[in-house]
């Protein structure tokens, strides 16, 4: 307990001196446990998203052809909507898995995405995203009306899109244009849940055969298969790829279950932040030589007193354990102070763009347990200083 007033009160009289010296734990802690508590924010938010959208759907790309590959194998292999490899995916491979008579599949719709803008006759295209499908895509992805019919066969409007196109007028009955073709809205979204690569808020839908006559394509993106639950997704892929072998005999697709798509994410948003997490404890390792030069200072400036305290009876012991207490006081005081601001941070960063972020008791531990690991390495360069002075040479100094 005394050794610890002492460093207390060391740093206490030096408070300038010492806050400049804490700045680079400070700093280093703030950046590393926000980018962890927000990257954690994001992978919880990404996981409630894809429950939102559906554990029980499939989504079937163009790959590379392979005619051994499978599921598995040709994991990182495949296309999607905006790959250049060129799809052989057709409305019949559509039709073939929606008449299979397999129970365990529910629905499939086919996804074209037209690379067109979509506006208003003479005014300038607004922001979403164009893709052609058929009405039974809104089945699979619960999709309902806000106004309208989805089975029409001008386009459906995601509930931001139409508000972006018409404000608050009603869009039933408009035309917008897509390309150089004139369109009539037929149908409103009611607003839903998005995910990574779904955004039916902001997408334009249009009949397939619509989109095949503006884009020129007779082959379709992707396709969407719904198994008929959850816990029929493992044998909805086995059905759907023997269907597809059958007719595409070199495997030129790749199936990916929501789950799949989900953990690939998740582990691209964990590397991302772990990455950067270890960029900013570069700051940790700046703020630790901070501690470590002002400390063979302080080593420096108290010569006398530790001669006099090893003059009085003070062990090598006592004086290494002293400023080594010193060291890591200081370096724990900054921890905390940086995890309080980026606890802070994270909550007004996470409440601004919608994210559960908030600090843990992970977070807390780590980042003191850091702080302490600082403070012992940097410190124990000047403890050892000053233990190994010897009373007589230390008591001659002025």
């Amino acid at each position: 307990m005394n050794t610890f007033a002492i460093a207390w009160d060391s740093i206490w009289h030096h408070r300038t001196r010492s806050f400049l010296t804490a700045l680079g734990i400070i700093i280093g802690v703030f950046a590393v446990v926000t980018l962890t508590s927000l990257g954690g924010g994001v992978r919880k938010y990404v996981s409630q998203k894809f429950v939102g959208v559906g554990a029980n759907l499939i989504t079937v790309t163009p790959s590379v052809p392979s005619a051994h590959s499978s599921s598995r194998g040709s994991k990182f292999r495949g296309g999607g909507p905006f790959s250049n490899i060129p799809s052989t995916l057709t409305v019949s491979d559509v039709n073939a898995l929606n008449h299979s008579h397999h129970s365990v599949i529910k629905d499939a719709a086919g996804m074209l995405t037209v690379p067109d803008l979509i506006g208003l006759p003479k005014k300038s295209p607004v922001s979403a995203s164009v893709s052609g499908t058929s009405s039974t895509f809104f089945t699979i992805e619960n999709l309902k009306a806000q106004a309208g019919t989805l089975t029409g066969k001008g386009v459906v409007l995601g509930d931001k899109a139409a508000k972006e196109l018409f404000g608050h007028h009603p869009a039933l009955g408009r035309k917008v244009v897509i390309g150089k073709k004139d369109v009539t809205v037929t149908g409103v979204l009611k607003s839903a849940n998005s995910g990574p690569g779904f955004t039916p808020n902001t997408t334009a839908y249009l009949p397939l055969k619509t989109a095949f006559a503006l884009t020129g394509q007779k082959t379709v993106s992707e396709i969407v298969v719904a198994a008929s639950s959850a816990n029929n997704v493992s044998p909805a892929v086995t059905v759907t790829r023997h269907i597809l072998l059958n007719r595409h005999p070199s495997h030129d697709f790749k199936i990916i279950t929501s789950k799949e798509l989900l953990s690939t994410v998740i582990s691209t948003t964990r590397t991302i932040t772990d990455f950067l997490a270890g960029i900013a404890g570069i700051a940790l390792v700046v703020g630790g030589i901070g501690i470590m030069n002002i400390m063979l200072v302080t080593v420096s400036e108290r010569f006398r007193e530790i001669g006099i305290r090893k003059a009085l009876g003070a062990r090598d012991g006592d004086i290494l354990v002293q400023f080594l207490t010193e060291s890591v006081l200081l370096a724990v005081i900054g921890g905390l102070v940086g995890t309080i601001l980026a606890g802070l941070v994270t909550h007004v960063v996470g409440k601004a763009i919608g994210i559960p972020a908030n600090l843990t008791l992970d977070s807390v531990i780590t980042a003191v347990s850091f702080s302490i690991a600082v403070g012992v390495v940097f410190g124990v360069l000047p403890a050892f200083r000053a233990a190994r002075l010897m009373p007589a040479e230390a008591l001659r100094t002025e």
